[in-house]
């Protein structure tokens, strides 16, 4: 597939809110809130994310998702001392299901010479592709659960 990854910018904004307010949407069904509410309720919520992620990974790969010159999604990840840590991968829903995401982890696995972790809600649609490679839940905390791809796991799962 014709993907590319460029590092996002103040630009991107707009369109990183957008992607972010996709993955609301259900849950911002159930208020009774107005759409200014809901805009400024998203709006908050995307810059707290957003900018806990630029603190907490300062050394961090921020970037667009692009298929064919058409932002479709968000990746972030960063190269922890003992880990790849997935921060963030989100991809709008009219190219979900269409082998990105699958292409994406394939890349990053292929990559990694160590652990590879990533924190999902335990009600994330996209469990099923972590399983698909292997990925393990290592942790639970509350809603969401940490789930790890280790090559040296995965082998001896495959291997049984």
């Amino acid at each position: 597939m014709r993907l590319s990854f460029p590092s996002i910018t103040r630009s991107d904004e707009p369109f990183l809110l957008a992607l972010y307010s996709t993955t609301r949407a259900e849950e911002l069904a159930l208020v009774p809130w107005n759409i200014e509410q809901k805009s400024a309720f998203l709006k908050s919520q995307f810059h707290s994310q957003h900018q806990h992620y630029q603190a907490k990974y300062p050394q961090a790969l921020f970037q667009t998702i692009v298929f064919e010159s058409e932002k479709i999604g968000r990746l972030y990840v960063g190269e922890l001392d003992d880990e790849i840590r997935i921060i963030d991968i989100t991809i709008l829903p009219e190219h979900r299901g269409k082998g990105f995401g699958t292409e994406i982890i394939s890349d990053i696995l292929q990559k990694a010479q160590k652990p590879v972790r990533i924190y999902l809600e335990s009600f994330n649609q996209s469990i099923s592709l972590f399983k698909r490679f292997h990925f393990q839940v290592i942790s639970n905390e509350g809603v969401y659960q940490l789930w790890e791809y280790n090559e040296i796991k995965s082998k001896s799962l495959a291997a049984n």
